[in-house]
C-alpha cells in the first residue's frame, strides 16, 4: 500500500500559538492567592499541552531550543509535583471500597497533602521563579519565525511522538510493569493534545482519534494512580487485614484498567507511522483497505 506524503491543502494550524495560551493560562493560575488544588492541576495540563506542541514543532526550533524549552517547562511541572501527586494519592484511595481499617492510611495521606499544599502556598520564590520560567520559555517561542512550523514540520513531530508511543505499547506488552505503562501513558498525552491542535482527525472504528487517545490516557493515567497507592500501602503501617485487603482491591481494579488500555493501544497504534500521519493530516474520513491474501498474492 502506498502512501501519499504530500500536505493537506489547509493551512498548517497555528501551534504556536496553542503554546502559547496554554503557557499564558499556567501563568495566570500560577498568579492566583491562594494557589488550590484545581489551580495546580490546571497549571500540569496547560504545561503538558505546550510540552505536546513543542514536539509538534521540534524540528522547526532546533534540537537546542527545543531541548531548553522541554526541560525548562518540565522542572517547573515537578516543583508542583508533590502537591497534585498527594492529592491524587487520596482521591484514588477514597474512589475504591471503603473499610474501616485503611483509616489510618487515610489519615496520612491527608496530612501528607495538607503539609504539600501549604508548602506551595507559602513557598512564594518557588512560585515566582516557576512564572518566569514560563514567561523565558513564552518569549523565545514569540520570537521565532512562524514560517518554521508548517506542515512538513508538524507532520514530522506528529511522527515522532506516535512511533515513540507504539515503542511504549511494544514494552508494556512484553513488561507490564508501572514504568512501562507510565511512558506509555505520557506519549499518549501526547498525541492526545496533538491530535486536538489539528484540523481534522479520522475515526477509529466509531470515536475520534482524540477521543480514543483521552480515552486511553485516563485508562493509563488511573493505572499509574493505584500503582502509586499500592507503593504507600505497602510501606505504610495498617492494622490487622486492611493490607491484604486494599491490595486485592487495587490488583484487581489495576488489572482491568490495564487489559482495557492495552486492547484499546492495540487500536490506535495499529498503524506503521508514517500511514498513520499521513491519513490523519490528510483528514481521511476511512481508514486505508488493507489487501487481504487473495489480492496480495
Amino acid at each position: 500500500m502506498s502512501v501519499s506524503h504530500s500536505s493537506p491543502r489547509l493551512p498548517p494550524p497555528d501551534v504556536r500559538r496553542v503554546a502559547l495560551d496554554s503557557l499564558a493560562d499556567a501563568i495566570a493560575r500560577l498568579g492566583q492567592r491562594p494557589l488550590s488544588d484545581r489551580a495546580v492541576h490546571g497549571v500540569r495540563k496547560d504545561l503538558k499541552r505546550a510540552r505536546a506542541m513543542l514536539r509538534l514543532m521540534h524540528e522547526g526550533l532546533g534540537e537546542d531550543e527545543y531541548r531548553r524549552g522541554n526541560i525548562a517547562l518540565r522542572d517547573a511541572a515537578r516543583d508542583l509535583s508533590a502537591a497534585r501527586d498527594s492529592k491524587v494519592l487520596l482521591d484514588t484511595l477514597r474512589n475504591l471500597p471503603q473499610h474501616g481499617s485503611t483509616s489510618d492510611l487515610r489519615a496520612r495521606l491527608r496530612k501528607e497533602h495538607t503539609l504539600a499544599r501549604s508548602h506551595l502556598r507559602t513557598d512564594v520564590s518557588s512560585v515566582k521563579r516557576a512564572r518566569q520560567t514560563l514567561r523565558a520559555v513564552g518569549r523565545g517561542l514569540a520570537e521565532a519565525s512562524g514560517e518554521r512550523f508548517d506542515w512538513p514540520i508538524l507532520q514530522t513531530g506528529l511522527r515522532r511522538v506516535y512511533a515513540r508511543a507504539r515503542v511504549a505499547l511494544v514494552q508494556a506488552r512484553r513488561q507490564p510493569t508501572a514504568e512501562n505503562l507510565h511512558e506509555l501513558r505520557k506519549q499518549t498525552k501526547y498525541l492526545w493534545h496533538q491530535l486536538q491542535a489539528l484540523p481534522v482527525a479520522r475515526p477509529l472504528e466509531g470515536p475520534c482519534l482524540a477521543t480514543a487517545a483521552h480515552h486511553l490516557s485516563d485508562l493509563l493515567g488511573g493505572g499509574h494512580d493505584l500503582a502509586a497507592l499500592r507503593s504507600r500501602a505497602l510501606e505504610a503501617p495498617m492494622r490487622g487485614g486492611a493490607r491484604t485487603w486494599l491490595l486485592a482491591h487495587i490488583d484487581a481494579r489495576s488489572a482491568r484498567r490495564r487489559d482495557q488500555a492495552l486492547t484499546l493501544a492495540s487500536q490506535l497504534y495499529r498503524d506503521p507511522p508514517a500511514v498513520f500521519t499521513a491519513h490523519v493530516l490528510r483528514g481521511s474520513a476511512r481508514r486505508p483497505r488493507r489487501r487481504t491474501a487473495s489480492t496480495s498474492s
